[in-house]
């Protein structure tokens, strides 16, 4: 008989009526359905929980009928995801039964791909589905101070294959970046839920604090972030769940700096606002914490958050560049390219013997990372017009990260890293 399906199976069928059913597979009807749905899932605008909750049950009896084939249950999975937590703002309430569901479609997504799915996706990867299905559920844990629980979730994650061993390599080179008690400030779900598994359930670097920037534009998040001392703001419990989306015009943000650098200071540095017209509730409440903390315990960011998600701290005004981290600094263009190069010396090189992260395209993504830590200290050394050490940092970059080891993410990054090497190379021969 055909693969063992998981036991969270959605539907009620024996297994003489499936081998009944099996021979109509291959139907034309079958995929003119399945084609329906998928294309449904693909084109949903707002958050339609009913529908979700429909497209659930149609892909529920398609992959009944189908049960080989791994997009169907990737769809199904997707489905059930969303009906549970179709925005972020429904996850406190989400439902552990349903998040199983979504995780066991997922997993047979994953058996029937043989580890490395081809199908059609929707944002992510069935890993990266698994990692967010579980670590969600952890968080509506972790808010109710449960931690035994978030623990247990996020062990399922690992339990179903959502843990990468060389990505978790990379997520605590990102915490070994940040000082004792200080602030990571992350973007994406991979960062959120990755650290959330070293910290938690690895009990590694539990001192830095970690937030959600994706989170913070959620009513829940920043409220219970805020509850448990691990976000401190410089407004009322009140006031932070009356902040919306705020109108704006560029203009400078100024900081008082507390940190005993610098003296007694204000640090500013000019913000652009979202459209052209509003910051964001998250950029609001990064900006109260920023003002709150006044540089006494150290705030970094992952190096590859875009700019307006941080305030447009960069290089050029007061963030740092650590390698895989930017650290908000009171002294404007802190960063110095000998450090940069030791710590680029620090990164870990990738194994032959674990390519499997290669069958997630998410984990290829975020593992790119360590070569455009190598392409921005580059970058440094050009702008300070050390065109030698600008070559010598790309050719390490190469020996240490071969294409073969680690693929580029897309032809698009893979096109912009040859030109910026061809760039490098130009100017050290002109000059």
């Amino acid at each position: 008989m055909f693969l063992q399906i998981k036991k969270y199976f959605l539907g009620i069928i024996s297994l003489v009526s499936l081998q009944n059913i099996f021979a109509q597979t291959d139907s034309i009807e079958w995929h003119q359905s399945f084609d329906k749905a998928k294309s449904v899932m693909k084109n949903i605008s707002g958050q339609n929980a009913t529908l979700y909750n429909q497209l659930s049950g149609q892909l529920d009896s398609l992959c009944i009928q189908n049960p080989s084939n791994p997009e169907a249950w990737y769809f199904l999975g997707s489905a059930i995801d969303r009906y549970n937590t179709s925005t972020g703002e429904e996850i406190p309430a989400s439902s552990l039964e349903l998040a199983q569901k979504a995780s066991a479609a997922f997993s047979n997504c994953l058996d029937f791909s043989k580890g490395k799915y081809q199908g059609d996706i929707l944002l992510f990867d069935p890993h990266t589905k698994i990692l967010s299905v579980w670590g969600t559920q952890a968080f509506k844990y972790l808010v109710r101070n449960d931690k035994d629980s978030a623990v247990w979730c996020l062990q399922q994650a690992e339990a179903n294959g959502a843990i990468n061993q060389t990505v978790k390599g990379y997520f605590q080179q990102v915490l070994d970046e940040c000082s004792p008690d200080s602030y990571l400030f992350t973007n994406g779900d991979l960062y959120m839920y990755y650290l959330a598994y070293i910290q938690y359930v690895l009990q590694y670097r539990q001192d830095v604090h970690c937030i959600s920037l994706n989170f913070l534009n959620t009513q829940w998040y920043p409220q219970a972030m805020n509850k448990l001392n691990i976000l401190p703001l410089n407004i009322s419990q009140d006031s932070l769940s009356k902040i919306g989306n705020t109108a704006w015009k560029t203009q400078n943000i100024a900081l008082q700096n507390l940190s005993g650098m610098q003296g007694d200071s204000v640090v500013a540095w000019n913000v652009k606002p979202t459209n052209d017209k509003f910051l964001l509730r998250s950029d609001i409440i990064l900006k109260s914490f920023l003002e709150k903390n006044a540089f006494q315990k150290n705030v970094y960011f992952p190096a590859d958050v875009p700019e307006n998600m941080r305030l447009f701290l960069n290089i050029n005004n007061y963030a740092q560049l650590c390698g895989l981290t930017l650290k908000i600094d009171p002294e404007k263009n802190s960063t110095k390219l000998s450090f940069l190069q030791n710590r680029l010396a620090q990164l870990n090189e990738l194994s032959a013997e674990d390519s499997a992260f290669t069958d997630n395209k998410d984990n290829i993504q975020v593992l790119n990372n360590y070569r455009f830590a190598y392409t921005a200290a580059a970058s440094l050394a050009l702008q300070q017009n050390q065109y030698a050490a600008a070559q010598d940092i790309i050719s390490y970059e190469e020996k240490k990260y071969p294409e073969n080891m680690l693929p580029f993410y897309a032809d698009v990054t893979k096109n912009w890293f040859a030109n910026f090497k061809q760039k490098v190379m130009d100017t050290v021969v002109n000059k």
